[in-house]
């Protein structure tokens, strides 16, 4: 029997319908805890004033806005325990930290490069195509764009100074996602954003096995960035499986109760805390 916590749930407002941390949420209070949101939009901070996390038992983070990040790291700061950690949410909210990450620990990713448009134009091999730009700080799929050709992309109006480029493979419509939550983790096939589902296919979405090499890629991602609450978006081509962007605390979409799963971890980062 666990004690009652104080937790504080630090959450930009678009989250907070969503199915997490709303599903958090609502569980932790059915067991008892006390739980404070707290948006970064919402109220306002004078530096040296620790009572807005004074009390709390440990903070979570949902979202990766500067002001989010800024409070953890000053929650941090002064000592406290928060899941995710600043540091770990914004090596993946910058995609090219994070690509950089992935790629100098060999971990599998589609050929990427970084550079001005005008230099991939001219540099990316025509055979490497159809090729995907990425925003640097890209956020839920907004600003993705999928470039055919070196002269395509010559034509494009990027909006910053430099892009991610990603090859891009065709699917069967469905991506892989690896969700974790601490050391345990799930695999779910989902619709793809970008790849068509074939008219009349029965469908792919939901739990899939989890063999022990899935297993491994995931905590493997989690280990690298120090996350906690992660999801590992993948693609399955001929080449294996090949990761293409890590999240972190996603709304683990198809994993069976998820909810529970995330307080029983809060739960017991909490009595780690206390014991520390």
């Amino acid at each position: 029997m666990h004690r009652h916590l104080k937790l504080g749930v630090l959450a930009e407002a678009r989250y907070l319908e969503q199915s997490q941390p709303a599903g958090l949420i609502k569980e932790l209070e059915a067991r008892g805890h006390a739980i404070t949101i707290i948006d970064p939009q919402q109220n306002f901070y004078l530096m040296g004033n620790d009572d807005w996390f004074k009390g709390q038992d440990l903070l979570i983070g949902r979202g990766r806005s500067w002001g989010l990040l800024a409070l953890l790291n000053w929650a941090e700061a002064a000592g406290k325990t928060t899941i995710n950690r600043q540091g770990a949410i914004s090596a993946v909210h910058n995609k090219a930290q994070m690509s950089i990450a992935l790629a100098s620990s060999g971990l599998p990713i589609p050929q990427t490069y970084l550079g001005a448009i005008e230099q991939l134009a001219g540099s990316i091999a025509r055979e490497a195509y159809p090729i995907i730009l990425k925003p640097i700080f890209g956020d839920n799929s907004r600003g993705l764009l999928v470039v055919n050709s070196p002269e395509e992309m010559r034509g494009i109006d990027w909006p910053e100074p430099v892009a991610l480029a990603q090859r891009y493979f065709r699917t069967d419509g469905y991506d892989l996602k690896l969700y974790g939550i601490g050391s345990d983790i799930w695999a779910v096939r989902k619709p793809s954003p970008f790849n068509k589902i074939a008219d009349g296919a029965e469908s792919k979405e939901g739990l899939t096995d989890l063999t022990p090499e899935l297993q491994d890629l995931g905590r493997r991602c989690g280990s690298l960035f120090g996350l906690e609450l992660f999801g590992v978006d993948c693609i399955e081509t001929e080449h294996g499986v090949l990761i293409i962007e890590i999240n972190d605390y996603p709304n683990y979409t198809n994993v069976p109760d998820a909810s529970s799963h995330l307080a029983d971890f809060v739960e017991r980062r909490a009595t780690e805390v206390a014991q520390s």
